[in-house]
């Protein structure tokens, strides 16, 4: 506080870019009461019983002053009978926080009186991102234990990030590379939500129980819960918020080699449905997942998300993509993460979806945070009836917890197919990188981009597969099988900062430029730059900036379609007919340049400190 009287009682003998900094404030206010406490919440709470709560302190508070307000915190509510502290953590981005119980008197006070809380809210709870739990489709199916390869904890892994897994589960148990349970979460599973998804990583996409039960696995799993202790409610498909980067950090600590992660849960509501404290701790936690995956280079897949069950839209599907109550959930609209749809892969006579490839219809629709263009990809999720309810053949195929092949419908289940894909690319690029080194996973993220194809070109549904599919199914089938006549150029590195520029040369053989009858350059290039969720315009605070130039003194191209201005994430394609050999604008030699840098478009979140270095990678693929 003393250096803010004594830097704004200066100003006037400041430079412009220190004066500009401060353009925006007109005075120092103590904080509303409403913006740190939901008014809504606190008049529900009752006066003489308590309830759980979640206590958010200031991000720039240190150890040693948390600790100090966590004493004068826990004074206050010792004065009361059955209120207390029960427990404390810290986010990825620093922040400290204490759950405990209290009554509305005491809320009250604690918002009104302790300027270093940020907010008080109730404990944030996702679900399992599942359509309801169906009746097995056939329930006489007999148990069955698949081959198993020769190290089967030898395969490309993926953090399920889950409700937990069986320890002696009868088709996956062989393929468990771990566990990790965080302090807060119960270590037996909670339903058999995580077994289905884990399945669904190990054996992939089946047509049928039979070919599901004869599948030999391609994945391991690593099994982290973030599940919580079941109250009594009915409710077994609660994700506890507060422990995911918790687990999530915990794996990446305990299997350094483990990179990719799926995440099979999101809300009920979607972000803009959240009262204004809890959206913006629900925002605060995608920060903290974003920021993670830059500071790691992790890769998280997360699902989409699936509409209330039995909710019809209004309008009826195709057209739902203007109802509100379809929106992405907060786990799902990150700009770092893989956001995965879901398709009808077949169909079914009380099926509502009639068409092969049309968006599922509980999948949840985008776009993401900023207007970004959220879902990512989409795989198999299945179908609903007229009534968005599940009926017996038009889910998926996966194993329950008790080993049984069960049809479940849901994007839970579409997910676990891209984190499966993504787990086998960073298997094969792994082979081709030097000792030491490691492909980054924005190589993964570009791609599996690169490689995704539509599952559906009809208009009637032409707006709504683009806000729910995304760039469509993807497949590692490219790089493990390469296909004659075709090529893809992958390359990665670092922007060292922002005052840097990095030049590629690309090879675009003139001779083939020449022969080809449509030559076109497709480009994707991806990074995962840092986050702020105080950013409402950009979320990123970082701008990648791409351009490609016929050589190394020569023009640039402009790429067919726009693009987001700050999603990392970039698809292009360059028509190269013009530039061909004998036309006015022909290029003068094989090499090509490309030029990528970025600029800070927004600080940093309080507290942290971010490497200035940027990861950034494309494939390239002359077609």
């Amino acid at each position: 506080m003393e250096q803010l009287h004594s830097r704004s009682a200066t100003l006037d003998t400041l430079g412009v870019r220190e004066q500009a900094r401060w353009v925006s404030i007109d005075s120092f206010e103590a904080i509303p009461v409403q913006l740190r406490v939901d008014a809504d919440w606190l008049k529900s709470l009752k006066s003489t019983q308590v309830s759980d709560v979640v206590i958010e302190l200031q991000p720039v508070l240190s150890r040693v002053e948390a600790d100090r307000v966590l004493r004068a915190i826990a004074d206050l509510l010792a004065q009361q009978e059955g209120e207390k502290l029960t427990g404390t953590g810290t986010d990825f981005s620093g922040r400290y926080w204490f759950r405990g119980k209290a009554n509305q008197k005491s809320v009250r006070t604690i918002a009104k009186e302790f300027y270093s809380v940020q907010a008080i809210h109730a404990p944030l709870f996702s679900i399992a991102a599942a359509k309801g739990k169906p009746v097995p489709h056939r329930p006489s199916i007999s148990i069955q234990t698949p081959s198993v390869p020769a190290d089967p904890k030898g395969l490309p892994c993926v953090a399920v990030v889950d409700l937990g897994v069986p320890s002696d589960h009868r088709q996956l148990a062989q393929y468990r590379r771990g566990q990790f349970v965080p302090q807060d979460a119960p270590r037996p599973p909670v339903g058999d939500h995580g077994a289905f998804v884990a399945s669904r990583v190990v054996f992939g996409e089946c047509d049928s129980d039979q070919e599901l039960s004869a599948c030999v696995g391609r994945c391991s799993f690593y099994d982290a819960m973030v599940g919580d202790y079941p109250d009594g409610s009915g409710q077994s498909n609660r994700v506890n918020d507060k422990i995911v980067m918790d687990a999530i950090r915990g794996v990446r600590g305990a299997a350094p080699d483990v990179r990719v992660f799926n995440l099979s849960f999101g809300d009920a509501r979607p972000l803009d449905r959240f009262p204004d404290v809890e959206r913006r701790e629900k925002r605060l936690m995608l920060q903290d997942l974003d920021n993670f995956i830059f500071a790691t280079d992790a890769i998280v897949i997360v699902a989409a998300g699936n509409s209330p069950p039995g909710v019809v839209p209004n309008p009826a599907y195709p057209e739902h993509h203007r109802d509100g109550q379809w929106a992405l959930g907060p786990w799902a609209c990150g700009f770092n993460t893989l956001v995965c749809g879901a398709f009808v892969s077949r169909i079914s006579a009380n099926g509502l979806v009639t068409n092969v490839g049309w968006p599922s219809p509980f999948s949840r629709i985008g776009p993401g945070m900023c207007g970004a263009p959220i879902p990512s990809f989409c795989a198999e999720g299945g179908n609903t009836d007229e009534t968005f309810k599940y009926q017996p053949g038009l889910g998926v195929w996966g194993f329950s917890g008790t080993g049984l092949a069960e049809e479940r419908i849901g994007t839970s289940h579409a997910a676990p197919l891209v984190a499966r894909e993504a787990a086998l690319v960073v298997a094969k690029l792994q082979e081709y990188c030097l000792s030491g080194t490691q492909p980054f996973g924005v190589t993964v993220r570009a791609f599996l981009a690169l490689s995704a194809s539509k599952t559906t070109r009809d208009a009637t549904v032409a707006e709504l597969a683009e806000r729910t599919l995304g760039l469509g199914k993807t497949s590692c089938t490219r790089i493990i099988s390469p296909t004659n006549g075709s090529a893809v150029i992958i390359w990665q590195g670092f922007i060292e900062s922002s005052k840097d520029t990095v030049r590629v040369q690309l090879p675009i053989p003139l001779d083939w430029l020449g022969k080809a009858g449509d030559p076109v350059l497709r480009l994707v290039i991806a990074a995962d730059p840092p986050v702020n969720e105080a950013a409402q315009a950009t979320w990123s605070c970082r701008k990648i900036k791409a351009v490609l130039h016929l050589g190394p003194e020569a023009t640039y191209l402009r790429a067919q379609g726009g693009a987001h201005e700050t999603y990392p994430l970039m698809c292009r394609e360059y028509s190269l007919s013009k530039y061909a050999p004998g036309n006015d604008k022909a290029a003068e030699g094989d090499l090509w340049l490309l030029e990528l840098s970025y600029e800070e478009v927004f600080a940093y979140p309080p507290g942290m400190d971010f490497d200035p270095r940027q990861r950034v990678a494309f494939p390239a693929a002359p077609t």
